[in-house]
């Protein structure tokens, strides 16, 4: 049970750290500066606020659903795969930005 407990809470903290990342200074200035189609990392940002809100319900849930804890896990799956996303982004957008400020990066 106390296990459960800590998977959710775990994952919500997870995803809040996603959402500040994606709200980041370097991110921002990417997409204003480079006038790319922020609509993607936009829908990504809506689908984690609605799966954390989901999640709030579920935490208690899959204490006695063993369905919803094994939901609970395919979601941890696939907030570690959005963290991989968001990370290429950020890293991306601080290269581009270093270079707009003239520092030289080495490339991937």
């Amino acid at each position: 049970m106390a296990e459960a407990l800590v998977g959710g809470a775990f994952l919500s903290a997870f995803l809040q750290v996603l959402f500040d990342r994606m709200a980041s200074r370097e991110v921002i200035e990417f997409f204003s500066q480079t006038k790319l189609n922020n609509e993607p990392l936009r829908k990504l940002k809506t689908t984690l606020l609605l799966i954390n809100a989901v999640l709030n319900d579920a935490e208690e849930k899959q204490i006695t659903s063993p369905a919803v804890k094994e939901w609970v896990n395919e979601l941890k799956d696939a907030a570690y795969h959005a963290q991989d996303l968001v990370d290429e982004v950020v890293t991306d957008a601080s290269r581009y930005n270093n270079l707009e400020a003239g520092l030289k990066i080495e490339p991937k």
